[in-house]
């Protein structure tokens, strides 16, 4: 029986990690599908092909159900696979977070280069330096811990409220000041798109810190507190397949859409409050909708088994998610970019098939490929990368261990003099 309840966990987190790969795509994929490349145009420079009607109805429809909270959900998912990691390094007598921390810079790094190489919102750098921070906080209890994530997510809270603020006196400001939009500073009007693979390297690379802003300043209250929550929600036992999971995930499901999705519906409203609540969407509802994408999901793979075609495909991109968030990105940028294939600028319908065809290329990808390996490509490296330094000391530990294990399976001298007087051979 525990047996089948951890290879339901497993299961359950792999489709939840597909789902959230293939829904942070669904945020981005417009990023690369309205690049306009060479415009003149520095308030404008994915003017897209949508700008009323029904195009515009389906940006927003696709904007609504991704923008930010797949994100959050990955967040989520992330402390969660952190409090495994925990738990097994307890389990083998392991010392945390040293190996962990190891494995952070190696993130770090890995999120650099797909920074520099492949796109400026790469998420893995910020996720690095955050967990770095948290993961020693899994030595507290269950209770100091639930404490940490409501003080972080106060902080957070704080920082928004004040950044939603000067958001809106910069709105006002920009409509008190519309006029003026005429006079573009030189530098700014001569501005255009890299048309080159390395002008967009070297781009990202000059701009490093305006560009990781989101990351560095922005986002890691709120990612400091989903991994606690990840952890709490690991720790309070949602992944196991009984019926306190069930109701854990109800609540989330009933809590996060219930409150969730009326504000985020309050944001395309033409309402008094609509742009206040607006400047809160991405990381304050965005979170709360996360966590009800988290238990609706933890429901359906319960009552339908997670025995489905879609189900299964997901959870190949689960099992294999780092490399399929590289490689979506790999594939859009060569896809779209003036130097690649060149297929956009795309209207909404064109982008949202864009989206489908790359979701579909990572489900086939990943499924052919576990079909040989245990994990992805990009996964094996960083195991290998992960375990070098540790490599030796394991072995030492394992030797030691067989050697304790050998030598408890030593009968005691009453027990060998009793077995050589025992008689032996067929009577």
């Amino acid at each position: 029986m525990q047996k089948a309840s951890t290879i339901k966990r497993v299961q359950s987190l792999d489709v939840l990690r597909g789902i959230a790969i293939i829904g942070t795509l669904l945020t981005n994929i417009w990023s690369f599908s309205q690049n306009s490349w060479g415009t003149d145009d520095p308030f404008n420079p994915w003017p897209g092909l949508f700008k009323e009607g029904w195009q515009l109805e389906i940006a927003d429809a696709a904007g609504m159900i991704s923008n930010g909270k797949f994100l959050a959900l990955l967040s989520i998912l992330f402390g969660v696979g952190m409090a495994i990691q925990f738990e097994s390094a307890m389990r083998h007598g392991r010392r945390w977070p040293w190996r962990y921390e190891w494995r952070s810079l190696l993130l770090l790094a890995d999120g650099f280069v797909h920074f520099a190489l492949v796109v400026d919102f790469d998420i893995l750098m910020g996720y690095a330096l955050v967990a770095m921070v948290v993961a020693p906080l899994l030595f507290l209890r269950t209770r100091w811990l639930v404490l940490a994530a409501v003080l972080i997510g106060a902080l957070h809270l704080f920082l928004q409220y004040f950044q939603a603020r000067a958001y809106l006196s910069d709105s006002q400001l920009s409509r008190a000041s519309a006029p003026a939009r005429e006079a573009v500073p030189a530098d700014e009007a001569a501005w255009t798109v890299p048309t080159t693979y390395s002008g967009e390297v070297a781009e990202r690379l000059n701009n490093f810190w305006n560009l990781r802003y989101e990351v560095f300043q922005v986002a890691p209250p709120l990612s400091a507190f989903l991994f606690i929550t990840g952890v709490l929600l690991w720790r309070a036992g949602l992944f196991k397949a009984d019926e306190r999971a069930g109701r854990i995930a109800t609540w989330l499901a009933v809590g996060g859409l219930g409150v969730g999705v009326p504000l985020t519906l309050w944001t395309s409203i033409d309402v008094p409050g609509a742009e206040v609540v607006g400047s809160l969407s991405r990381y304050v509802i965005a979170p709360v909708v996360a966590f009800g994408y988290l238990g609706l999901t933890l429901i359906l793979l319960r009552r339908g088994g997670g025995q489905g075609f879609l189900t299964r495909q997901l959870g190949a991109v689960g099992r294999t998610a780092l490399s399929c968030y590289m490689l979506q990105n790999i594939i859009a940028m060569v896809a779209f970019n003036a130097w690649g294939l060149r297929l956009g600028p795309l209207d909404s319908v064109g982008t949202i098939l864009a989206w489908a065809v790359i979701s579909g290329i990572l489900m086939l990808a990943a499924s052919l490929w576990l079909r040989r390996f245990t994990q992805g490509p990009f996964e094996l490296v960083w195991r290998a990368a992960v375990q070098a330094p540790f490599r030796r000391r394991d072995r030492e530990r394992a030797a030691e261990a067989a050697a304790r294990q050998e030598h408890k399976n030593e009968p005691e001298p009453e027990q060998r003099h009793h077995n050589n007087n025992a008689p032996t051979g067929a009577p």
